[in-house]
């Protein structure tokens, strides 16, 4: 390159900021003629890259960018003005496809050429956006193994390149002090991750406190730790722990000191399921996603939902190897049965370790920057 590549970047959610971030600063070492910038989060930013908007402190899962579809759609506005003004020589989209494969249509009709990272996960449903995927993206980057041979089938230029979350626990410590503290005598320590964001700890953290107080009713003496990812979120999960008035200690943007302490974990779905399972820890997997989506799932969800598992670590395995209660939770009683039964079942503890180490061991060694660095020097060559 014998200028400076302007490449533009949109991540629109939290998660995306961090893998965005990795591969800005892979970036700076393997092509650093490359710069960045567009729809960038606080990680971003603090990599090198330049911003138009900020999209990631206002993501909702499930319904993607719906809850501020005005914001997202003035961002993409401004995107397609800045394109049009000084076109970049890529434009890179990771996950979100609710705003990122219009921005893709949009790539397509200026000449641009579009490296989507993190494919949508059409697999488990609405199949029907592989087509868009195969008109308007030019090279797509999975993370999962069996999604290249998936969106090949349907003529997209798709290539595995590895998980980029284990490239962030690779660098991860615990902290001896703290998980000396957070270990009681006598007490297995139940972990609650109730999620990063505001509406789905909102959702989730009430059951998960409730599974607490009726194993505790049970008879079952136990530690509750609740994981809080940010500083942000540490008065919003105080709120819930105090209207339950549940006893739980609260750990804050320390996952591996509570993992390692952690004897279970109640895991929102995502890709926490995949940081549970890094740690080879016995997990229940929970995601309530509301009263109008369950009615919604209850007329019409053997037509949306194409695949038999709901959680990450179960859809890799192709087989239920960890228990889920998703995509609702009408019964957390039922949740609390199967938890005491991982507390004191040392049987099914055993095998569930072997299984979720089993499926997630191939991935440990993931190089997905390093991977989509090398694609992009290739689609900039």
């Amino acid at each position: 390159m014998t200028r400076r590549a302007r490449i533009f970047i949109s991540v629109a959610e939290d998660s995306a900021d961090v893998h965005a971030a990795s591969l800005i600063r892979t970036a700076k070492e393997l092509l650093p003629a490359c710069r960045f910038y567009g729809l960038t989060g606080p990680r971003m930013r603090a990599a090198g890259a330049e911003t138009l908007a900020d999209l990631t402190s206002h993501a909702a899962m499930l319904t993607g960018v719906f809850s501020v579809i005005g914001r997202a759609w003035r961002a993409a506005r401004l995107v397609e003005s800045s394109w049009r003004e000084q076109p970049p020589d890529l434009v890179i989209l990771l996950d979100s496809p609710e705003l990122h494969l219009r921005l893709a249509r949009k790539a397509k009709q200026l000449g641009l050429p579009v490296l989507y990272y993190i494919a949508p996960q059409t697999w488990a449903s609405r199949a029907g956006r592989n087509r868009q995927i195969a008109g308007n993206v030019d090279r797509l980057a999975c993370i999962l193994p069996f999604e290249e041979r998936y969106f090949r089938r349907f003529g997209i230029n798709a290539t595995y390149v590895g998980h980029p979350l284990f490239e962030a626990l690779r660098r991860q410590v615990s902290q001896p002090a703290v998980v000396e503290r957070l270990r009681s005598p006598g007490k297995p320590v139940v972990a609650l991750l109730p999620g990063s964001r505001r509406h789905v700890i909102d959702a989730i953290l009430p059951r998960q406190l409730d599974v607490v107080r009726r194993l505790r009713a049970a008879g079952t003496a136990l530690h509750a730790v609740v994981s809080c990812m940010s500083a942000e979120r540490r008065g919003q999960i105080q709120d819930h722990l105090d209207s339950a008035e549940i006893e739980a200690d609260l750990v804050v943007g320390d996952n591996a000191s509570l993992l390692t302490a952690a004897d279970l974990v109640l895991a929102a779905s995502g890709t926490a399921t995949l940081e549970v399972a890094h740690y080879r820890k016995p997990m229940v997997v929970m995601y309530d996603a509301g009263r109008l989506l369950a009615l919604i799932h209850r007329l019409l969800g053997r037509f949306i939902l194409k695949t038999p598992h709901l959680s990450l670590v179960n859809i890799l395995a192709g087989r239920r190897v960890v228990p889920e209660f998703m995509p609702f939770v009408p019964d957390t009683g039922a949740v609390a049965r199967v938890a005491a039964d991982l507390l004191t079942d040392e049987a099914w503890r055993r095998v569930m370790v072997r299984q979720v180490e089993e499926t997630v061991a191939a991935l440990e060694d993931s190089q997905a920057s390093v991977t989509v660095c090398r694609m992009i020097g290739e689609m900039l060559a």
